[in-house]
């Protein structure tokens, strides 16, 4: 019984995966600075949300994004975040804009380069302001 329902319940995840795979447009990869210098792998959930993971030599972390505007040369987002850094506990939230240059200049082949800049508050293992950036090539 025990085994069953832990099929089902995986099925029913897999299930909702695909289905958000269905009609994400997006999947990011890139760089990120935020807690140390990270892998970036960025995936669009729908339009106005996504979920990125970052991952580095000390640090490992997970955020939901929120998009508060969105243009075709930029996007104004909000987030939460949550990871492990040296084996702490890390949770923190802020503000940022994501910006397409290439996109606004009309440069073809670099057009789905985005550009991203936020402004954070750490809450654990320490508080604190933070401020991040980095660059992502959506496919």
């Amino acid at each position: 019984m025990r085994k069953s329902f832990l099929v089902l319940t995986l099925s029913l995840l897999l299930l909702l995966l695909m289905v958000g795979c269905a009609s994400a447009n997006d999947f990011g990869l890139g760089i990120y600075d935020s807690n140390n210098l990270c892998l970036s792998l960025k995936y669009d959930l729908s339009r106005d949300l996504a979920v990125q993971g970052l991952i580095s030599g000390g640090y490992v972390g997970l955020r939901g994004v929120y998009k508060l505007a969105k243009d075709t040369n930029y996007n104004f987002f909000g987030y939460g975040e949550f990871g492990f850094a040296n084996d702490k506990v890390a949770v923190g939230t802020g503000l940022g804009i994501e910006f397409f240059v290439f996109k606004a200049f009309n440069v073809k082949e670099l057009s789905r380069l985005g550009f991203a800049l936020d402004l954070g508050l750490d809450v654990l293992p320490s508080t604190g302001f933070d401020i991040g950036g980095g660059l992502h090539y959506y496919f």
